[in-house]
């Protein structure tokens, strides 16, 4: 593809001025031309076009560009500018006075009509830029034209009296605003590159994953072509993914070129996110030369950066800012950022679900609030609470201190309190309170079995099926899941009651964090994202400081799960802080530890994750929920480190606990497929195969796509033959087709399943699928159909893009987030059967 030309695509308008200038110019007259718009978007072919141009007319050309590593150097710009070969030379621009350094260029302008083009404007140094308006001043009535490209705002206006001449009129500047190609646009560009009309449905793909911006198109193009594919339909899934790498090389030239301070305070922003203000970020930075003002201009003038009042970083920019750190640098940055915002916002309004209720009141048997001091949940105040012989203390307060207590890590406290089975038979006790305190009763017994017990569990009667109330709902949907005894889309189901709307009902932190992981082991990670930002911003709310921690630990293991290292970094190094000021829950420690080995490994950066995994694990956790998963960490670090005799005996015993808590589904812990890799080092192929073929029958009982095709990894590594090939294609088919399961979507797990398998970029579209006409229901486990119906904010997206906005417009229209929209879009897209976006031409159904 010709670069030039495809980057003139829709630019008519600007050609024509362009073309008018270059007249003018040759007419003895002047214009000044400043051209506009995001990096990426022609500004450079532009300037090349009128250059190539006036130079073929026979006027004379200057060129330079600005930089952010000269931006401090004086007169940077007018030195470039006078080394050309049709501009005189001057061997010190500092050393003329500002009126006699113009004269130089007005001079060579009258002897041949002279074009001057400045590139990217922004980063001109102050002495450029006052020359630079003064020369305008001074163009009118000599050949001169004057082309200057930058981002909005970058190109200096003349002003007049700056310099003792107020008597000068400076000459008009004509403005061009580049804008992102329109489908249409991008259809005409894609049409250029291979010689002819292309696929609707690619071209619609092209036009949303490169935002219109013709760089990031004919990069995503150029790859395309380089891999010999064709531009189909099939092809269209790739069309996001190159997108992200064009704007991620860009964005890592773009940090390489910038100032060291203003590294330093891109990185704060992208660890702090939009949670602190343009003061704190510079703290947060350690600017000492550089205003922070200045700074967030120049980094949004890239376009590195959104927003002055609340800085943050477009999607993409912040991994690749914080690349360049180690992670224990990485570790530290975020926590600071938690230190200076906390985000503990108690005016902030949780949302509907964070209603506390009449519970928020421990009720006139307590002196106090026995949540306000300590940390945030006193054990011995909870413990007196739910053992006060006083029954007039509602069961509303035993059932709030036996969830904060068991959400604080303290399952002990809770099993030993006498109240809870006296409670639960207590006549007047409320039916969503004993249904609430039944289910936290079970939960615990899940999830600690090995905790000391008072004999509680044979007073209390089992969970009922199916379960009542919402508290029930999630427990059973994250039991089911750990057993794998229900398949996923009744767990989904489940998990969807526990976390909707249940006026009565008391909304409870620890069944609501179990239906949220059990949505996440269903697959549903955007589902279990979504759930989780409501009860944290209920614990933030109460000042309940474990109890985000705890909510915090679980988010940032989800976010882990996806892909979305940024998020997972984010929420575990405040959940780490929260830990080492004494917040954190004990039984939290071995999920922060191996979230924090588990995200290194998945930076490659081995090193780290070996420092991580010698953090002290308290002795209580070693019987709490999450010690399997430290293991399981531990296990898959040994394996990276090629310390397969170290590994092996970790991941046995990661095995052991679980299947002594029946916890056979492999979407919780991949042991087997781990044990198997270890074994095979180990030279022992028997063994490895033996665990890889009964992982993937525990994974296709389970019947989640993540979990069958991870096992299938595993059995194409460790077998030989037409076992391994089978294996190793149907994994491909199963993670790199069209609906590619979350957990395998992103970039860089993609690209590790293509190493494994030796597959072809391109993506298969699913079983099935070839003449498959989209429902308005997806099929359900075993082939029975389950309605999910759309939320309001989900349909609101869905009309949205049928009316052809993207998902950035849509994000500006709604007032969330672009990754908001995308969540959106993907429950849309899994609730209704669809592919992608060009299915949304059908009408929605009908919600009532």
């Amino acid at each position: 593809m010709d670069r030039t030309s495809a980057a003139l695509v829709e630019r008519d308008g600007e050609l024509a001025l362009l073309r008018a200038a270059v007249a003018d110019l040759l007419a003895g007259r002047s214009r000044v031309v400043a051209v506009e718009g995001a990096p990426g978007t022609g500004r450079s072919a532009l300037l090349r076009y009128a250059a190539a141009r006036a130079r073929d007319a026979g006027c004379a050309v200057a060129h330079a560009a600005g930089s952010p590593t000269e931006s401090a150097l004086p007169f940077g710009i007018v030195t470039q500018l006078l080394a050309g070969p049709d501009t005189p030379g001057a061997p010190a621009p500092a050393a003329l006075p500002l009126p006699a350094l113009c004269e130089l260029f007005l001079a060579a302008a009258r002897e041949r009509p002279l074009l001057l083009s400045v590139d990217d404007a922004q980063w001109a140094d102050a002495d450029s830029r006052h020359w630079l308006e003064a020369l305008i001043r001074r163009a009118r009535g000599a050949p001169l034209a004057i082309l200057v490209a930058g981002t909005r705002g970058a190109v200096p206006a003349g002003r007049p009296g700056q310099d003792g001449r107020s008597d000068e009129a400076p000459a008009a500047v004509a403005r061009l605003a580049l804008r992102p190609l329109t489908p249409l646009g991008v259809a005409a560009m894609l049409a250029a590159a291979f010689e002819g009309p292309v696929d609707p449905a690619f071209a619609g793909a092209a036009a949303e994953a490169c935002a219109g911006n013709p760089a990031v198109l004919r990069a995503v193009v150029d790859g395309i072509d380089a891999d010999g594919l064709e531009p189909s339909a099939h092809t269209a899934a790739e069309l996001p993914r190159r997108a992200a790498e064009s704007v991620g090389d860009r964005t890592a030239r773009l940090i390489d070129g910038l100032p060291e301070e203003h590294v330093r305070l891109l990185r704060a922003i992208a660890a702090a996110g939009p949670h602190l203000g343009p003061a704190a970020l510079g703290e947060l930075a350690a600017l000492r030369t550089v205003p922070v003002s200045r700074a967030l201009c120049l980094l949004t003038d890239t376009g590195l950066v959104e927003g002055t009042d609340a800085p943050r970083t477009p999607p993409g920019v912040a991994e690749r800012a914080l690349a360049g750190l180690t992670g224990a640098d990485r570790a530290a940055l975020h926590a600071r950022a938690a230190v200076l915002a906390p985000r503990t916002a108690p005016s902030a309004d949780p949302g509907p679900s964070a209603d506390p209720g009449p519970s928020a009141d421990p009720g006139p048997s307590a002196d106090a609030d026995p949540f306000g001091e300590g940390p945030d949940c006193d054990e011995r105040a909870g413990w007196r609470l739910l053992n006060s012989p006083d029954d007039h203390v509602p069961a509303a307060d035993r059932l709030r201190a036996a969830d904060l207590l068991a959400t604080c890590g303290h399952e002990t406290t809770v099993r030993r309190a006498a109240a809870l089975p006296r409670t639960l038979a207590h006549p007047d006790t409320p039916e969503p309170e004993r249904n609430a305190l039944l289910a936290l009763h079970w939960l615990i017994e899940d999830t600690a079995p090995t905790e000391e017990s008072a004999d509680v569990a044979g007073r209390v009667p089992p969970l009922p099926v199916p379960p009542r109330g919402p508290a029930q709902e999630g427990v059973a949907a994250l039991r089911g899941a750990l057993s794998g005894a229900l398949p996923p889309a009744r767990v989904r189901a489940l998990a969807g009651a526990a976390l909707g709307p249940a006026p009565g009902h008391p909304p409870l932190f620890t069944t609501r964090l179990a239906a949220c992981y059990a949505l996440a082991l269903a697959d549903s990670h955007e589902d279990a994202a979504a759930g989780l930002d409501p009860i944290v911003a209920q614990a933030r709310a109460l000042r309940a400081r474990t109890a985000v921690a705890a909510a915090l630990a679980v988010r940032a293991s989800v976010a882990l799960r996806r892909g979305w290292l940024q998020e997972a970094e984010q929420d575990l190094a405040e959940a780490e802080w929260a830990a080492s000021q004494g917040s954190g829950s004990v039984k939290s420690v071995p999920l922060t530890t191996a979230l924090r080995i588990l995200l290194h490994l998945e930076r490659d950066e081995v090193d780290d994750a070996g420092r991580a995994a010698t953090a002290e694990v308290p002795l209580r956790a070693v019987s709490g929920m999450w010690w399997p998963t430290f293991l399981y960490a531990r296990g898959r670090l040994g394996l990276r480190a090629g310390d397969h005799g170290a590994a092996l005996p970790d991941l046995l015993e990661c095995g052991r606990g679980l299947l002594a808590r029946g916890w056979t589904n492999p979407s919780f812990v991949p042991w087997r497929s781990a044990a198997a890799l270890a074994r095979l080092g180990g030279g022992d192929r028997t063994g490895a195969t033996c665990l890889a073929a009964a992982e993937l029958a525990e994974a296709r009982a389970w019947g989640s796509a993540s979990a069958i095709g991870t096992a299938l990894l595993a059995v194409g590594r460790v077998t030989e033959g037409e076992r391994a090939r089978a294996a190793r294609d149907e994994a491909a088919r199963l993670l790199l087709r069209e609906d590619t399961p979350a957990e395998w979507a992103a970039p860089r797990r993609a690209r590790r399943v293509r190493a494994l398998t030796g597959a072809h970029g391109t993506p298969t579209p699913p079983p099935g699928a070839g003449g498959r006409t989209p429902g308005p229901f997806p099929a359900a486990h075993a082939g029975e159909p389950v309605r999910e119906e759309l939320t309001a904010a989900e349909t609101r997206a869905a009309e949205l893009v049928r009316e052809g906005l993207t998902n950035g417009a849509i994000a500006l229209r709604l007032g969330v987030s672009r990754r908001m929209v995308e969540m959106h879009l993907s429950r849309v897209y899994r609730k209704l059967g669809l592919s992608g976006r060009a299915d949304l031409s059908r009408p929605l159904p009908d919600k009532d």
